[in-house]
């Protein structure tokens, strides 16, 4: 008896981006309003510069010691309950700051805290893949915007409260508001096991050839095409240069965060507000570039947004390096920040869309990506001892040059993110 026509209807379940809004916005807000009271914290612990950068990369270290493991946790146990729980935990971190008695206690308090946010940073990520196929649209940027403004908030939260006189308590007074409203947007996450990927057949002709694939853990039963579990676990070339690229777009940020005021007041004679004016204006045109990435990638697609934003990224650093006014600094400073804001998020969608990987293909994208972040800042420091901080931002040039020329592999996988259920 011959079957009937499949029916495509949309996923009942698409994932409330609201939810997602909220918990990247958490994320951000709770780091920002902690490294705001980097200052207070130094004192009050009675730590030197070098102790307190040492203490400092505890919080990086911890984050890359979990991250490889997110993937697994989330297939085991979901993003829901793995984001929910190091929520908890990433703020009882940043509330413990507020007590620490040494620089030991210090570096251990924010290895701790950082493990919980690497691990919370990646599995809200995954959660955001899910949103985003289901939904047929770029999403992600806008999440990546949501962290950005909570940084915001949150970094104006703690000057306020540092303008105002308060003290350390302001840590776990916000980090606690913080978890509360995380862990209730949390809770609409979508569970995995609905996953698309499992609901609908392996592709086949056009499709199979094209690329498409399901991803996730579900994919197991997908039919008879669907990757063998050893497939899963077995690292792609894919992940490698979609890896490449968020890291040289992350080591982009960081070296703007590291050393953009330093480079306008050290090389270019600039005052000190002005440096921070000018950071500033990158992380607004982050904000920015995140928010108008979405509508970008829809129309012109990623590996447009990559190609282009890395090299006016480029041109940016250039300028700043280069700038023969502080106006025009400013004006580099804000084509720097636009060019790299939304290629982040771009890549952990293309790593999302990875055939026979989904989650995992996340975890290692944002492990290899945040390696940047740990490893980028001391290295153009070591270099710029050697040729001056103008030049060795040069090295950062390189890398986004490298991203441009990758920006194929962050194409996309139209099956991946067009939901369909099929109805036999």
């Amino acid at each position: 008896m011959p079957q009937p026509p499949a029916v495509h209807t949309t996923d009942p379940r698409p994932g409330s981006v609201v939810a997602v809004l909220v918990v990247f916005a958490a994320a951000g807000l709770a780091m920002g309003q902690a490294l705001a009271r980097v200052p207070a914290l130094r004192d009050a612990i009675g730590a030197d510069k070098a102790e307190l950068g040492l203490a400092l990369m505890g919080m990086g270290l911890g984050s890359l010691l979990a991250m490889p493991f997110t993937g697994r946790l989330v297939d085991r146990f979901g993003s829901r309950r793995v984001v929910s729980a190091c929520v908890v935990l990433a703020c009882t971190g940043y509330a413990a700051l507020s007590v620490v008695p040494s620089v030991p206690a210090l570096m251990l308090t924010l290895t701790a805290t950082g493990t919980a946010v690497g691990v919370w940073d990646v599995g809200m990520n995954i959660q955001a893949t899910h949103v985003e196929r289901r939904r047929g649209r770029s999403w992600m940027p806008y999440f990546h915007a949501a962290f950005s403004a909570g940084a915001v908030l949150g970094a104006g939260t703690g000057a306020l409260a540092a303008w105002q006189g308060v003290g350390l308590v302001q840590l776990p007074v916000v980090a606690a508001a913080t978890a509360l409203v995380a862990l209730v947007a949390a809770v609409r996450f979508v569970p995995e096991h609905h996953e698309d990927a499992g609901e609908q057949p392996a592709p086949t002709g056009e499709a199979a050839a094209a690329g498409a694939a399901p991803t996730g853990e579900a994919d197991a039963g997908a039919g008879e095409g669907a990757p063998t579990a050893s497939a899963r676990r077995r690292l792609t070339g894919a992940e490698l240069l979609i890896g490449l690229v968020c890291l040289s777009a992350a080591l982009g940020e960081g070296a703007a965060n590291d050393w953009l005021a330093l480079l306008l007041v050290d090389v270019h004679g600039a005052p000190e507000a002005y440096g921070a004016l000018v950071l500033t204006g990158f992380n607004v045109t982050m904000t920015v570039g995140r928010l108008v990435g979405g509508p970008f990638i829809d129309r012109f697609g990623r590996a447009a947004l990559v190609r282009g934003g890395g090299l006016l990224a480029a041109v940016g650093i250039v300028t700043v390096a280069m700038a023969p006014s502080l106006a025009a600094a400013m004006v580099g400073g804000l084509l720097w920040g636009l060019g790299v804001s939304a290629v982040f998020p771009a890549a952990m969608s293309a790593a999302g869309e990875v055939p026979g990987r989904g989650n995992r293909a996340i975890t290692v994208v944002s492990t290899i990506a945040y390696g940047a972040f740990l490893f980028g800042g001391p290295s153009i420091g070591v270099l710029a001892e050697a040729v001056g901080l103008d030049r060795a931002l040069l090295l950062v040039v390189a890398f986004l040059l490298v991203m441009s020329a990758l920006a194929p592999v962050m194409r996309e996988r139209r099956s991946a993110r067009q939901p369909a259920v099929a109805i036999q």
